[in-house]
């Protein structure tokens, strides 16, 4: 939420390191995720991060953490990739999941996230008017969903947010636990978006400045 913090680089060979020794790890797999875990709170720039943290804290990082390493698991379905559907608006690429092989409807993708309330401060910010990237007169990062239950937005965290709207969406967002995941509605072939819908006036009354592959193959939205 806050552009110009600035924190302590980590080397990107040291974090593909991890990677790898968690994909060609030949123990079970919630072991293999507690090690790279571990391995990433050992880094110093994570440790200057989290030096402040009490214990309660430090375990929701490392929860938080292991939802980005299951991605990468071989078993997987999925993955993340760069999208540049979005660039003209945000000014920067920007993410996208995609799947990895041919998945059917019912199928539950190995993908979490959780809500986190905004401050009063943050909220303002939010819907301070900024026309270049706003849908509505509101701000919109892609990681902000709007509950109409609660009637407030929520900053959504973990890699489920990487899913992106689709007028014509194939999967489904519903509550596993105390996670958030998605489900699919309609078959996905290898290589496809993973989209779901973020609602019918999220971009806009009646989704008119939509940038959605669905609304662009229909000649309408933005």
């Amino acid at each position: 939420m806050d552009p110009t913090r600035r924190l302590p680089k980590t080397n990107p060979e040291d974090l593909m390191a991890m990677v790898r020794r968690l994909v060609v790890s030949k123990t079970n797999v919630q072991s293999a995720i507690r090690h790279a875990v571990d391995e990433l709170l050992r880094l110093a720039s994570v440790r200057y991060y989290t030096k402040q943290f009490t214990q309660k804290e430090l375990n929701a990082f490392a929860t938080h953490a292991s939802r980005y390493f299951e991605l990468y698991l071989p078993t997987g379905s999925i993955e993340i990739a760069h999208t540049q559907r979005y660039s003209h608006r945000t000014g920067k690429s920007e993410l996208c999941i995609l799947a990895t092989r041919a998945l059917a409807p019912g199928a539950v993708l190995e993908l979490k996230g959780s809500m986190a309330d905004l401050t009063d401060d943050e909220e303002q910010d939010l819907k301070r008017t900024d026309r270049r990237h706003s849908y509505g007169g509101i701000r919109r990062d892609f990681s902000v969903i709007h509950s109409k239950q609660l009637k407030k937005n929520h900053l959504f965290l973990g890699p489920a947010r990487f899913v992106n709207h689709d007028c014509d969406n194939n999967c489904e967002l519903f509550r596993e636990g105390r996670y958030i995941t998605f489900r699919v509605i309609k078959p996905i072939a290898m290589g496809e978006e993973v989209t779901a819908h973020y609602g019918d006036g999220y971009f806009g009354k009646g989704n008119r400045d939509c940038l959605c592959e669905t609304c662009e193959r229909r000649g309408v939205g933005g």
